[in-house]
């Protein structure tokens, strides 16, 4: 596999990534970060872009992937040969998938069961930082899924720490639309790994993905996306509710 970096491909991505790394310092000088390296398009562009960063900007940071296996009916030797050809190191870890998932919950179960195994991983080798592939489309999707399915107002943060881990998740690409990244997937060739998930059925995402692309539609505004980060950055805290509940209780009467 034969990988080619150009100037011009900053144009698709660089200032908005860079922008997410200033705004959350999400890459300090010595650090070690690992992309968690799905083989899907999302975390292939990711690693694509970070490894451009690494050599032509100024960020000094040291880079490797980490592969969560699930299974051992599939081949992952096209994610080994794409980090031979960014000269990353690769890592990989099986993890046996629990068979008694089942559900609407069945992903964010198993998104953080492999958190835990990939932080404790790259714990032992000594590398602080985890990076994941989510853009602002997976923000507005998460927002609107928080609203419908736990009644909770949020998304997932730019930067978090892993519980009962030294680790920090990082997500460098809250800024770039799913279009943008597929289009620095597209243009640079980038792999693909031939595995689908057991519980893809399960995965309601789908459906929260089509309900933003309606919207988009319906109110005319495209990409709906960055104005969903754009607003979780701009929170109005005089009105918001729960601050107001646990401020001063009014402990007056009114009287008519």
């Amino acid at each position: 596999m034969e990988l080619r970096f150009r100037k011009t491909h900053a144009k698709w991505f660089a200032s908005d990534v860079l922008r997410a790394v200033r705004r959350y310092a999400l890459i300090e000088a010595g650090d070690r970060i690992a992309v968690g390296l799905s083989g899907g398009k999302d975390s292939s562009a990711l690693l694509y872009i970070l490894a451009y960063l690494r050599r032509y900007s100024h960020l000094s940071f040291e880079l490797s992937a980490i592969h969560m296996r699930m299974s051992a009916d599939y081949d992952t030797t096209i994610l080994r040969e794409y980090c031979r050809a960014l000269e990353v190191p690769y890592l990989e870890e099986a993890l046996e998938p629990r068979r008694d998932l089942a559900g609407e919950r069945v992903c964010s179960i198993c998104a953080r069961l492999k958190r835990g195994a990939a932080a404790r991983a790259l714990a032992a080798r000594g590398i602080g930082k985890l990076a994941y592939g989510h853009h602002a489309d997976d923000a507005a999707e998460t927002l609107l899924m928080n609203i419908v399915q736990n009644r909770k107002l949020g998304s997932f943060a730019p930067k978090v720490a892993v519980e009962g881990s030294a680790a920090t998740i990082i997500r460098p690409m809250i800024y770039l639309t799913e279009e943008t990244v597929a289009a620095v997937h597209r243009h640079a060739g980038l792999p693909l790994l031939d595995f689908r998930c057991p519980y893809a059925e399960h995965n309601i995402r789908t459906h929260y993905k089509e309900a933003v692309r309606r919207l988009e539609e319906s109110l005319g505004v495209r990409p709906l996306s960055r104005l969903v980060v754009a607003a979780l950055e701009n929170v109005d805290e005089a009105n918001r509710w729960e601050a107001l509940r646990r401020g001063p209780s009014c402990r007056g009467r009114i009287r008519g």
